[in-house]
């Protein structure tokens, strides 16, 4: 493919040779032929000698080395450019062998059933629709248009899913949520006949597990992206556009505003409500109740990042305080007996 070619693709301004283009490459994988990009100087240094050929590069940089593609985002563009390349064909939109499709279930067009999924009574797919092997589609679930749902992929009745959502292997949603209520010393269960929704252009994980509402729904918003290993409790509410890292856990009746990040291993309790803009760094424990919009918390339990910052360094120093009390003690101590 030419250069010019990816150029006009992108809506980009073209510099130097028009060259042809075999590939991508980026800093951890580089190659002669292919177009790589940098988003700053430092990277553009990297990549500058670097074999590859071409570059994409933000509107703001100067650069007369390589041929070079100008745009406003160079990792969005990127991104188009990694579909231009894509070594994965798409499969044939049909109904293959060894699938169950009730009678009662209805698909749009061009969707695609691999062998060994299950489509329940009531079902409705969406058109375009790609569900891989061994895919659980429950009574009156509704998929949108455009999904793609990876193998093992397991929905229970009742759950509502979006446009343009993608879900990966083995993630479950719609599973009971963790309710049980004791007595004589048992644990007895609390039956869970709520629902979820998923929002349009969601992308959830690989094994992730977000459970039924008791009574109502557990929503995720539009736009929300959600990583491996994910468990979200029943009856909670994730804002649009949030983004889930992996090993999240957000216990029941929670809610999330929007555009709010939780980093890797972040534990939320239960019935905790976050503003918008949150944004939760890794491996912090939130127990408080109510979060502000745009707080930035750390630590178990979380606080505000600057705070616990100033804590986990007055706790490096704390053996060299302790031995400084008590020499301190000592020689007060020796005062005292003289």
């Amino acid at each position: 493919m030419k250069l010019s070619q990816i150029a006009q693709s992108l809506n980009g301004e073209m510099r130097g040779n028009d060259i042809e283009i075999s590939g991508v490459s980026n800093l951890d994988v580089q190659s002669e032929g292919t177009i790589g990009y940098a988003e700053n100087k430092n990277t553009l240094t990297v990549m500058s000698r670097s074999p590859v050929s071409a570059l994409i590069l933000p509107t703001t940089i100067e650069y007369d080395g390589k041929p070079v593609i100008s745009v406003d985002n160079p990792k969005l563009a990127f991104s188009r450019v990694l579909e231009m390349f894509s070594p994965y064909e798409p499969y044939e939109a049909k109904t293959y062998p060894n699938t169950y499709i009730a009678t009662t279930a209805k698909l749009g067009k061009n969707v695609t059933v691999m062998p060994f999924a299950c489509i329940m009574d009531g079902a409705v797919i969406g058109d375009d629709t790609l569900i891989y092997p061994h895919v659980f589609i429950g009574k009156n679930v509704k998929i949108g248009k455009k999904c793609v749902l990876k193998s093992g992929v397991k929905i229970d009745d009742l759950t509502e899913v979006g446009n343009n959502v993608i879900i990966h292997h083995n993630t479950v949603l719609g599973g009971d949520g963790f309710g049980y209520v004791q007595e004589g010393g048992r644990n007895l269960k609390v039956t869970q006949i709520g629902t979820i929704s998923i929002g349009d252009h969601v992308e959830i994980g690989a094994c992730v597990a977000i459970d039924r509402a008791t009574v109502g729904k557990t929503e995720i918003g539009c736009g929300v992206k959600i990583d491996n290993l994910v468990q979200i409790g029943h009856n909670c509410k994730i804002g649009d556009n949030s983004i889930l890292v992996s090993q999240v856990g957000i216990a029941g009746s929670s809610v999330l505003g929007k555009n709010c990040i939780l980093a890797g291993q972040v534990g939320v309790a239960d019935h905790v409500v976050m503003g918008d803009n949150v944004v939760i760094l890794a491996q912090a424990g939130v127990e408080k109740r109510k979060i502000d919009s745009n707080s930035v918390l750390l630590g178990t339990p979380a606080r505000d990042a600057i705070l616990t910052r100033r804590i986990f360094s007055a706790e490096e120093k704390l053996p060299e305080i302790i031995k400084t009390l008590r020499e301190i003690k000592e020689k007060n101590g020796n005062a005292e007996k003289k």
